[in-house]
This record gives structure tokens, C-alpha cells and sequence, in this order.
């Protein structure tokens, strides 16, 4: 009996476990006999963003760019209006714009408005409320903007149905319907309207490149937009100095102004006295060059009023403009320094001078060395001289004494710099040396020099300040003198542009800023005496030889 439940239990207890994996697999294996989901046709995915678009129509349906014109705006059925009266007392009633295109007036009949302006409706309305209440004053304003359908065809993303008002305009309705397709025209949309015989065409290129608003009319209900695949072939195109270069379709009444607009207007680089004009001879269907001058376009392209030269376009016309040459070089050269407003300045090529740039620099401050101010021509620094470069191969043992002295010369030349005297020209007012600059150009004015230094073998080498009349021996003595094995012949003075005079020399002047380079002695090595000695020595044996042989021999 024990063994029986025993054996019970167990059946029962693995049952509910089997009970429980089984619900557990339910909720993570997918149920087959659900059955899936499989599309019946092409429309059931919105691959397109239908819902979306419908959400945007409803989103700015009614929505104003700005104020209701009453002139041009057409009262249509489910128009809310707002009648107002002002006599012994204030009335306002809200009547609505009937299908048939009419509204009751309270105490003034019915009064039919279909396609009449807001304007000519209050004109009505104040003629049939008169003849009831004299002397009322009253008005009619638009309470409530009427939704109607608009058919948007074509190459569009969505052709549809769009929700509109009559404040919508062509181009608030094709974005509506998600917009145009790549290989779409927006020159010579379509518009067809109900009671025209003939469609409206609509440009808008020319009210999105440059705001024609007579290019993007209101809609009213039942209109259908369709817009046009491009036209590959019925073209016209410019190019050169405008702000798009564009090829565009081609529409009766182009003109040159038309396509230089929808290319974005003229750029100030433009040469507008030889514009380019490239089209087909309607004889043979050759093409030829016309040259236009369109100089006074510059001002008046968007002023409205007409244009000189606004020549007709045709298909496959092709309009070049040409740039000004070098617009683009910007022309400047560097000042640093003790000027006033060190920097980058522009200049005008052949025209303007070293006097004419430190001027604008603001001038010198007082502690510029015009002495020492340099005028470097970067130009030239780049050029290369071929005899210098053929030397710099060589060793100097195999040069000839002209070859090693251009070479040690070039050596210390630095390149590009100008021989321009600053003291004559700026403060002796002498223009002969005022050269013209070039682009590039670095003016550098350093600062005065108020010290004398000195190198080389002496005591104490530094800088010592310069006081006018001392010599270059005042100056070793101050810095404690000669030093052991300094050379008194070998005393060089170097000037701050590289110049360099002996020590003794008489065509110089010390000034601010020199060197006084003293030199070491030439060092003399034992081998080199002991050399020298025995080949002396060798010699004088060789005559005492030859002075016995000669005494013997006599």
C-alpha cells in the first residue's frame, strides 16, 4: 500500500513538472499554428511615408505665411465668416459659405459669393445689411479658412490627395505630397483648374532661386498639380562667375536675366564686358559666339526694372561668364617690429611704396633702429644661383682663389634682403630709394641697440654699452683686455648686416649693435717647427757641401 502512494506521488509530481516545461516552451518557441502575416499587395507596406505625409497635411493645414489679402482671397464653400453690425446695438453672427457658394444673412436674405474676393463679399453684404439698418456700420471678416482637396500627379514622391486651404500655395502642396523625385522638372508644373480651358503654368525654379511669389499661385479646391519628368535635351545652362552653375530646362519667355537668376546672381569677381554668349544659327544649326556687355546688370538684376542687353533665350543656349583676372590674388606683405601696428597690409601692385605701408603700420615707436630695419623679398629667397650651388660640391682645395673667395662671399649673403637705406628715406626724406612692393615682402624693424658686443679672446666678453667715441680698444679695455693667446691683428669688426672691417681699418664707424670679434692666434704645432727646421737645416748642409766641392776643386 506504502509502495502504491509512493508510486502515485511520483506519477503526480512528474506530471506537473512536464505540465510546467511544457508552458515555459510555449512562451519561448513561436506558436506555428498562428498564422503569419503575409502582405496581399504591394500598397499594405508604406514604403513611401504615406502616413507621414498625411501627418504633415494635417499639421500645417491652415497654417498663414502672412496676412489674408481680402483682394485676392476667393470666398469658397465652408468658408466661416463673420458678420458684424454696429447699430443700437452690437451684432456678430457667423454664417457659413454654402457648396452651392452662398450665405444667409440674419434679417438680409441670401447673397451668392461664389468666386467672389473676401473684398467684393463685405461690399455685397454692407449694400444688403444697409437697406435694413441705416447708418450701421459693418464688416466682414474671415473667421475660418475652408480644407478642400488638391490632386498632386506626377513626378512626385507621393502622388495624392493633399488637404490644402485657399492660403496654400503650389509649392506648400507638392511638399505635402513628399516632395518632387530626382528625375523631376520644377520648371513648367501644371497647374489644371476647374472652368480653365488652358493650364496654369507654374515656374518654381524662378520663385525658389530668386522669390518670383507670381511663380507659386494659391490653390483652390479641386485643383490638380502635376509636375513634369526633366528634359534632358530642352535646355539652357551658364557658367563662370555666378554663385550655381546650373543647367536648366528650357521655358518660353527665358531670358538672360531669368537664367543668370536662377543661377543665384552675379559674382563680384565677374567680367561683365565680354559675357559669352553660345547658341545655334537657326540656318544651319552651327554654333556661334556673341559677345554681350552686361556691365550695368551689377546694380539693378533684382531692382525690377528692365535690363540693357536682356536678350531672349532659346534651347540650348549657353551663357559664359568670365572672371576678372587675378580677383582672387590677395596681395599683402608683413611688417613686424617696433612699428605701431605691426602685421599683415594689402597692397595695390605697382602702386604702393615702403613709405606708403609704414604709414599704415602707424609709423615707427622710439625704440626702432632704422639703421638696422630690413626690407626682405621672399620671392627671391627661393631662387637658386647655379655657380654657388656647383661650389658647395667642391672641397675648397679645389678651388681657384676667385672660386673660394664668390663662394665664402655667397656664403654670408642673406637672401632676399633689399639695400634700402631706412635713415634716408624716413628721416631725410630722400625717395630714391622708396621701392615698390611686392606680394610677400617681410618689413622688419628691430629694436635699438643700445650695447656694443664683444667675443672672442678677452677677459670678460659681453655686452657693453655704447657711448659715442669710444674705439674698438676702449671697448677690449672695458672688457678687461686681450685675453692669453689673443691675436691683436686679428681683431674684427662686424657690423649688424654682416659687413666686416679689420679692427685698424679707418672706413667704418662703431655704432650700436657692431661686434668686436677678437681672434685667437693661429695655434703652431711641434711637428709642423720641427719640419720646418730640419728642412732648413737639409738645405744649409746642401750649400756647405757644395761651397767645400767648389773650394777643393779650385
Amino acid at each position: 500500500m506504502l509502495n502504491y502512494r509512493l508510486v502515485r506521488f511520483s506519477s503526480t509530481v512528474i506530471a506537473a513538472l512536464v505540465l510546467c516545461i511544457v508552458s515555459a516552451t510555449a512562451q519561448v518557441v513561436p506558436s506555428f499554428s498562428k498564422p503569419r502575416f503575409i502582405p496581399k499587395g504591394p500598397y499594405q507596406y508604406d514604403t513611401t511615408d504615406a502616413q507621414g505625409s498625411i501627418t504633415l497635411a494635417q499639421e500645417t493645414a491652415g497654417l498663414l505665411t502672412r496676412e489674408i489679402d481680402p483682394r485676392t482671397y476667393i470666398v469658397g464653400p465652408n468658408d466661416v465668416l463673420t458678420v458684424s453690425v454696429w447699430a443700437t446695438e452690437s451684432v456678430h453672427d457667423d454664417v457659413i459659405v454654402s457648396p452651392e457658394g452662398k450665405i444667409v444673412l440674419p434679417h438680409g436674405g441670401v447673397i451668392v459669393v461664389k468666386g467672389l474676393s473676401l473684398d467684393s463679399v463685405q461690399t455685397l453684404v454692407k449694400s444688403a445689411i444697409g437697406k435694413i439698418f441705416h447708418q450701421a456700420k459693418v464688416d466682414v471678416s474671415l473667421r475660418k479658412l475652408r480644407q478642400f482637396k488638391v490632386y498632386v500627379l506626377g513626378a512626385v514622391a507621393i502622388p495624392s490627395v493633399v488637404t490644402a486651404t485657399a492660403a496654400d500655395h503650389v509649392f506648400d502642396v507638392v511638399e505635402r505630397a513628399g516632395g518632387v523625385v530626382d528625375t523631376a522638372s520644377i520648371r513648367g508644373v501644371m497647374l489644371v483648374r476647374e472652368g480653365q480651358s488652358e493650364p496654369i503654368t507654374v515656374d518654381l525654379q524662378r520663385y525658389m532661386s530668386y522669390g518670383d511669389k507670381s511663380q507659386n499661385p494659391t490653390v483652390l479646391g479641386g485643383d490638380r498639380i502635376i509636375v513634369p519628368l526633366r528634359n534632358t535635351k530642352n535646355v539652357i545652362a551658364i557658367a563662370g562667375e555666378v554663385k550655381q552653375e546650373a543647367e536648366f530646362p528650357f521655358l518660353n519667355g527665358d531670358s538672360l536675366s531669368t537664367l543668370v537668376r536662377m543661377s543665384g546672381g552675379i559674382l563680384p569677381s565677374a567680367r561683365l564686358d565680354s559675357v559669352v554668349l553660345v547658341r545655334m544659327r537657326p540656318s544651319d544649326r552651327r554654333p556661334y559666339r556673341e559677345f554681350l556687355d552686361l556691365t550695368t546688370w551689377g546694380d539693378q538684376l533684382y531692382s525690377g526694372t528692365p535690363l540693357a542687353g536682356d536678350l531672349p533665350l532659346t534651347s540650348g543656349d549657353r551663357l559664359y561668364i568670365r572672371a576678372v583676372p587675378k580677383w582672387s590674388d590677395r596681395q599683402q606683405v608683413i611688417v613686424e617690429g617696433e612699428v605701431q601696428y605691426p602685421g599683415y597690409f594689402a597692397i595695390i601692385p605697382n602702386e604702393t611704396r615702403l613709405s606708403d605701408v609704414i604709414a599704415s603700420a602707424g609709423g615707427f615707436t622710439e625704440k626702432a633702429s632704422l639703421e638696422d630695419a630690413v626690407v626682405i623679398r621672399t620671392s627671391e629667397v627661393k631662387l637658386k644661383d647655379a655657380e654657388y650651388e656647383r661650389l658647395s660640391k667642391l672641397p675648397p682645395s679645389e678651388m681657384s682663389e676667385g672660386e673660394l673667395q664668390y663662394f665664402r662671399t655667397k656664403s654670408r649673403e642673406v637672401k632676399g634682403v633689399m639695400s634700402i637705406d631706412f635713415v634716408d628715406l624716413f628721416r631725410k626724406g630722400i625717395q630714391d630709394n622708396n621701392p615698390l612692393l611686392r606680394d610677400g615682402d617681410s618689413i622688419y624693424v628691430p629694436e635699438r641697440n643700445l650695447y656694443i658686443n664683444i667675443t672672442g679672446s678677452v677677459r670678460n666678453p659681453g655686452r657693453i654699452v655704447y657711448q659715442a667715441g669710444r674705439t674698438y680698444l676702449d671697448y677690449i679695455e672695458l672688457a678687461g683686455g686681450y685675453g692669453f693667446r689673443a691675436d691683436p691683428d686679428a681683431t674684427l669688426i662686424v657690423k649688424v648686416k654682416g659687413d666686416q672691417f679689420p679692427a685698424d681699418a679707418e672706413n667704418y664707424t662703431l655704432e650700436p649693435g657692431d661686434n668686436i670679434l677678437v681672434l685667437d692666434e693661429p695655434e703652431t704645432k711641434f711637428i709642423d717647427v720641427f719640419t720646418s727646421a730640419l728642412t732648413i737645416a737639409a738645405q744649409l748642409v746642401t750649400i756647405v757641401g757644395v761651397i767645400l766641392t767648389i773650394v777643393r776643386l779650385q
